[in-house]
């Protein structure tokens, strides 16, 4: 990029990030092109010199950041201005980040990766977004070893993030299918910087207080050294569904659409009365009144509003810990040290245990004898009527809402130390180092979890009332059934040492040939166990997961070429071996680029590459556990053709690996441009493609709605037409197809005597998801939709605009997400919207203090609620918790003192 002159006055030449996902850099370079009488005139021989970086995308260093993959940078100072307080908030701005992990997701009745708050690019899967702090990998979330933890990010210690939007299997790992996350922390901080702030909701609840301190010494460019340390603390209050209207109850009767919703409980306080052996439903001695608000009466049957005693949010305290120690050998080499270490502690609340009492044998059903001293004197049916009792026994389903709230405390611990070196040799520059990570998980089960002998005996003895308040004995006996033990532990451990070189292997007319070449080893274990009485079943209501005990070697050799071909195009080759061993084999990826930029105004690029991403070693294990479905499904089939079932509720699974999984393989490819006409305004396009087959997935549960049939295969039922299990095998099922466009827009402006004015659009528009669960079945279209797992949104976007006058800033912003079509049909047959979803968010901010910056905001200006949508994947009825903020609007203050 040549200097531009203005008269007298000289710019010095700024190293030019055309893209405009690099939105940082741009608006450098707007204040220096807008400025032109501020201080920033300089004398050639005054210019300082020009660094070379590495790009995230790729691993040769560049004058010219920008490469021929489309990255996003997004700033500290751009971090702060969304008014996150983690990387999970953060990350929820991507438009490219579908189907993320929710920590809040964890509170569900369906075992999985409980507590893990994961990133999700072009909803390809946790799985298949590789999150790297510093370049380097973390450890896999301990349980399901599947994913990194968000949670374990620093994000007070970040001095920006790289998103790398298009697969970079040759560089990074073949399974970085989906793209690359990589948090960056600052390198060399000397001085002090303490940061608190808190917010409030407007509704009570989801609140949270936090506060972090930044400390560091030494210059390493003066004296050799720099250590520095920093830690975050954050508290985060509960948010009970109580305190939100949109989420306070299961039972959907009206709402906007007409008809009602049911996704209440069979299983209810007080309890139904069922005929012993016939399974038949008599009715309830509370009916028709129930028991309100958490019975009620539905049809003619009292049923149990599960979502009014559950939390939206987790009551948690998380603690983020960083420290880095670099010392400069001499001119050539440089070794550091880095230690990273974050705990989580969280509370989940669930609705109260729940036993399907009317099923079992003689010995097993919970059977209320004729004589005990809360034997009804009649019941009422579902059609009203007031019926006497026959003075037998009966079996109940039963709710233990005397027994409080399930609660799961869940302890996430996650560290990791890194040694290693930089420098030169023999014209080489050099990056090598070691890395021990680990990801270590305890869920203990805190109240309200019962042992099964112990109940059904304390329940025979007739003492323990079913249908109301309970006597102190009665009371006593469910407390001395009840069981609080470490439920799950797990513990994932990652070794990695890796070796990277680069260097400029010639210099021609069209420019300079690079190189880079590296080497990784990884040996990755994982532990992952429910304890025995878990497993055993011996335990009402527990989610149980399959033990896991494997350790898998993981060898990398990688090769990238940048390659000038004219001083407008350029090439950039890449190559990665991956090596697994055993059954899973090893595979070789390319990767290919082309750049060209025929003007400074222009640039275009292309990319395609290969991926392989390999079973996790959860996958393979070929262990069994019975669970059930997290969602309430209608057995279609069996209400139809046995006349069974003929209602919402979770279905009992059987989960299990699969030792014989190939990997996955995928295909993908980008095509776009960028435009800079000015230094006020840059526009990006890119197209993308993904194709992956050979998908490694369980068969998701909602397929029992939208394809029944296929589903019966796998499901075993008793003579009565009942589900007794639904088989679920991990496999390699068909492909799956992702397809879009990313948009990004950036106009800056300098208003005379008003300050400067920024706006930035970046948006997602998608072109294609399809999903098929066998090489021949049915291909899925779930564009636009709900799909299987979560919604594929047709477009999403965040837009912000900056404005900076005198000692003042202000940011609006908004994030997007267009309407989709719901899971469930309504009773016309056909699929429902669910609306479209916005929010704004507005901050302020004060820099006119010595060392102080004081900010202020409101996230949800306008109090938006979550659509109401219909599907039953996740533990809460009514809305969407996989992608909605159920917070509402909240206040936010931070005050930030930095000395230096």
């Amino acid at each position: 990029m040549s200097n531009y002159k203005a008269g007298t006055q000289r710019f010095p030449s700024v190293p030019k990030k055309i893209t405009s996902a690099t939105w940082s850099a741009l608006g450098v370079m707007a204040m220096l092109s807008i400025s032109a009488n501020t201080a920033f005139a300089q004398e050639k021989a005054a210019e300082p010199a020009i660094q070379k970086v590495e790009i995230t995308g790729s691993s040769i260093k560049r004058i010219n950041a920008e490469t021929a993959l489309p990255v996003q940078v997004i700033s500290r100072i751009e971090i702060e201005k969304t008014g996150a307080t983690n990387a999970e908030q953060l990350l929820n701005t991507l438009s490219a980040n579908t189907g993320y992990t929710q920590e809040s997701a964890s509170i569900s009745d369906k075992p999985g990766s409980s507590g893990l708050s994961g990133a999700n690019l072009r909803g390809l899967g946790v799985s298949s977004t590789l999150v790297l702090l510093n370049g380097r990998r973390l450890a896999a979330f301990a349980f399901g070893g599947e994913g990194t933890d968000l949670n374990s990010i620093p994000l007070s210690a970040l001095e920006r993030v790289e998103v790398l939007k298009d697969g970079a299997s040759a560089v990074y790992g073949a399974d970085a299918v989906g793209g690359v996350i990589n948090f960056i922390t600052r390198k060399d901080f000397a001085g002090l910087e303490i940061s608190a702030g808190g917010s409030r909701t407007k509704e009570g609840g989801g609140g949270d207080k936090n506060v972090s301190i930044l400390a560091g010494f030494g210059d390493l460019n003066k004296e050799g050294y720099n250590v520095f340390a920093s830690i975050q603390h954050k508290k985060y209050d509960q948010l009970r569904t109580a305190q939100r209207d949109f989420a306070v109850s299961a039972w959907r009767p009206l709402e906007a659409r007409g008809y009602a919703d049911n996704f209440t409980s069979a299983n209810t306080f007080p309890a139904g009365i069922y005929s012993v052996g016939g399974k038949k439903y008599l009715g309830n001695p509370s009916a028709p009144d129930c028991a309100p608000p958490a019975s009620i009466n539905i049809s003619g049957a009292c049923r149990f509003d599960y979502q009014a005693a559950a939390d939206i949010y987790p009551e948690s305290a998380k603690t983020n810990f960083i420290s880095r120690a670099t010392l400069a050998i001499d001119a050539d080499h440089t070794i550091f040290a880095e230690f990273t270490a974050s705990k989580n502690d969280a509370k989940y609340r669930l609705s109260p245990t729940g036993v399907n009492g009317n099923q079992g044998t003689k010995s097993s059903a919970f059977t209320y004898p004729a004589g005990g001293p809360f034997y009804p004197a009649f019941y009422v049916n579902s059609a009203g009527v007031k019926v006497a009792t026959d003075g037998q026994p009966f079996n109940v389903r039963i709710r233990l809402t005397p027994g409080g709230a399930r609660t799961n405390g869940q302890e996430s611990n996650q560290s990791r130390l890194l040694l290693g070196s930089e420098g030169t040799i023999a014209g080489w520059d050099y990056n090598t180092a070691y890395a021990h990570s680990v990801s270590d998980n305890t869920q203990t089960l805190t109240n309200g979890y019962y042992d099964r002998v112990k109940l059904l005996a304390a329940f025979r003895t007739g003492k323990i009332n079913p249908f109301g308040a309970q006597t102190a004995e009665g009371q006593g006996l469910l407390d001395a059934a009840e069981r609080n033990i470490d439920g799950r532990k797990g513990k994932s451990t990652s070794d990695v040492f890796d070796a990277r070189f680069t260097r400029e292997l010639a210099k021609t007319d069209a420019g300079v040939v690079g190189i880079a070449t590296g080497i990784e080893f990884r040996r990755e274990k994982l532990e992952d166990n429910s304890s025995d009485e878990i497993l055993s079943g011996t335990i009402y209501s527990t989610s149980k997961s399959r033990r896991v005990s494997e350790s898998r070697d993981v060898k990398a050799i990688f090769a990238e070429l940048e390659v000038p071909l004219t001083k407008e195009l350029s090439s950039q080759l890449a190559l990665r071996h991956d090596s697994y061993g055993g059954s899973i084999g090893s595979s070789t990826n390319p990767k290919v680029a082309l750049r060209y930029q025929p003007s400074k105004e222009v640039l275009f690029r292309a990319s395609f590459g290969t991926g392989f991403r390999a079973p996790t070693m959860k996958d393979l294990d070929p262990s069994k556990v019975e669970t059930a479905t997290g969602g309430l499904y209608f057995d279609t089939i069996g209400c139809n053709k046995y006349n069974s079932q003929c209602f919402s509720d979770q279905i009992p699974t059987t989960e299990a690996g699969n030792p014989n999984l190939k990997p996955e393989k995928s295909k993908q490819f980008s095509v776009g441009f960028v435009w800079e006409p000015a230094a006020a305004f840059s526009a990006g396009i890119d197209y993308w493609s993904v194709r992956k087959t050979d998908v490694i997935k369980f068969a998701p549960e909602t397929l029992i709605d939208t394809d029944p049939a296929y589903v019966e295969k796998f499901i075993t039922r008793d003579s009565d037409g009942y589900i007794l299990n639904w088989a679920l095998t991990a496999q390699n099922q068909g492909k799956e197809t992702k397809s879009g466009i990313d948009i990004n827009l950036a106009y800056r402006a300098k208003l005379d005597g008003y300050g400067k004015f920024t706006t930035r659009l970046s948006g997602t528009l998608m072109t294609k998801s399809e999903q098929q669960f066998a090489a021949s079945s049915k291909v899925f279209d779930n564009l636009g939709k709900w799909g299987f797992e979560y919604v594929t949104p047709k477009w999403r976007h965040r837009l912000s605009g900056d404005w900076d006058i005198g000692s003042w800033g202000f940011t609006l912003s908004n994030t997007f997400q267009l309407h989709h079509e719901d899971q469930q049909l309504d009773p016309n047959g056909k699929r429902p919207t669910v609306a479209s979803y916005s929010l704004w968010d507005l901050q302020t901010a004060y820099y006119g203090f010595k060392d102080i910056k004081v900010t202020g905001g409101i996230l949800n200006v306008f109090n938006t609620k979550p659509p109401f949508s219909n599907q039953t994947l996740t533990y809460f009825a009514g809305f969407d918790s996989t992608y909605v903020d159920p917070r509402g609007r909240a206040f936010y203050v931070r005050l930030n003192y930095a000395f230096k």
